[in-house]
């Protein structure tokens, strides 16, 4: 919902549950899932780590003992915020990440971070990227200095890119040797036609399972010693 962060959250938060239910460790959301991509927006609905939203999700990791990777807006030191990922994890702790490598036009609205981020789970480090991070030929090289197993991945990937990108990502996989986990938003937002079709690659660069460009859903991708497979929980359009 646009720049709508309160019934985003309740949203997240029924999801996570839903894949938390399903057996999932960790649950990503899309580039600016909590308020939509709407970068007009952008710096009126940016946050810190104080507001209260930061201590619902990670209530929600507790509660659920799941990691939870939200796309939200944050403030930076000018004036323009940073495309950000909250990161919540079971044990209380939150960090963030912020995305570093922007799509053009991104900079009129938001400043790009400066540091990667990765986290270890389940004896597998897992690479975090956003959106246009993947473009970037620096970004795979840290990864593989990070010794990363998972490359996960928050977009908004539109109709017209999605081959194209999906291309570029094949090949990143089999380039780096990396595994990627892909969430995308499903229709319109900020002005774009979002082309659903979240899935994982394998490091052959083979798509295992992947949503369609229409139904909201949750993929759940399992990853066993590199090995990808899964199933589709499928969600009622509210």
């Amino acid at each position: 919902m646009k720049g709508d962060i309160k019934n985003n959250v309740n949203h997240h938060i029924e999801h996570i549950k839903l894949s938390a239910e399903s057996g999932a460790d960790i649950a990503v959301f899309p580039e600016l899932s909590l308020t939509s991509y709407e970068l007009d927006l952008a710096a009126e609905l940016a946050i810190d780590s104080s507001v209260s939203i930061v201590i619902d999700l990670s209530n929600a990791a507790i509660d659920n003992n799941v990691v939870i990777v939200s796309g939200i807006p944050l403030v930076s030191d000018s004036d323009t915020p940073y495309i950000g990922a909250s990161v919540s994890f079971p044990s209380g702790e939150t960090n963030f990440y912020r995305k570093q490598y922007l799509h053009p036009g991104e900079d009129k609205f938001m400043s790009a971070g400066f540091e990667n981020y990765s986290f270890e789970f389940k004896q597998r480090k897992v690479f975090l990227g956003i959106c246009a991070d993947f473009t970037n030929s620096q970004h795979w090289l840290d990864a593989n200095e990070d010794h990363a197993d998972i490359y996960i991945l928050s977009v908004l990937i539109s109709k017209n890119s999605f081959a194209h990108d999906s291309e570029i990502l094949r090949c990143k996989t089999i380039e780096h040797k990396l595994n990627i986990v892909m969430t995308n938003y499903i229709g319109e937002t900020g002005g774009w036609l979002s082309h659903g079709n979240s899935r994982a690659w394998d490091t052959d660069g083979n798509v295992p399972i992947s949503a369609n460009d229409s139904d909201q859903c949750i993929v759940l991708c399992t990853i066993i010693d590199g090995s990808i497979s899964g199933k589709i929980i499928n969600i009622t359009k509210n």
